[in-house]
């Protein structure tokens, strides 16, 4: 009884193999697309960090020497997006303001003269406002009416994230979910902001 041995594997083994394999990608994806995301956000949070850290100095320097403050507001010299920029060039360079002002899906090659070309919304807070208010959103979110959620077509981020920084300095990365209380810590509709530079 001398029989050969085969040690191939059948095609149902081959089958249930791809199965399993096709099954635990459609778990992973999802989980490592979450990861992605949420890492660009952090990316983000950072520039809208950077940005917030080089108006803040600029503002110390100039009311050290008696000139209105840089803050982006009625009571500060910059009161359009273009005079923000301008500002800034006082201590950063052209190039590094670009790639603050970028994000995944809005990458800003030129610099700008509106706000509406960059990754973020930059709201008149001025000199006075105290630290709460917020300074830069991602331009998928709208503080004018933010208890509307933003459509998965907006960039950046869609309706995935949105970025808030206040003027303080604090910064976080909101879960953008539609909710009717704009008083709501931790949540897309956080309250009503200053107009837009344009």
């Amino acid at each position: 009884m001398n029989r050969k041995q085969n040690f191939g594997f059948t095609l149902i083994e081959l089958l249930v193999v791809i199965s399993i394999i096709g099954i635990l990608a459609a778990f992973a994806i999802p989980a490592v697309t979450g990861a992605l995301v949420k890492g660009q956000l952090t990316g983000t949070l950072n520039n809208a960090r950077q940005l917030q850290l080089a108006t803040f100095n600029l503002n110390l320097e100039r009311e050290t020497i008696g000139e209105p403050g840089a803050w982006p507001g009625t009571n500060g010299v910059a009161t359009t997006f273009q005079a923000y920029i301008n500002e800034l060039t006082n201590t950063l360079a052209l190039s590094d303001i670009r790639k603050m002002f970028s994000a995944p899906g809005v990458a800003v090659t030129n610099l700008p003269t509106s706000a509406d070309q960059t990754a973020f919304n930059v709201y008149q807070v001025g000199n006075v406002e105290d630290g709460s208010v917020i300074f830069l959103t991602t331009r998928n979110w709208d503080a004018t009416s933010p208890t509307t959620p933003p459509p998965p077509s907006a960039r950046p981020y869609g309706d995935k994230g949105v970025v808030v920084m206040r003027k303080g300095g604090d910064g976080q990365v909101f879960q953008a979910r539609f909710v009717t209380n704009t008083n709501t810590v931790g949540v897309l509709a956080i309250q009503a902001q200053a107009p837009k530079l344009q």
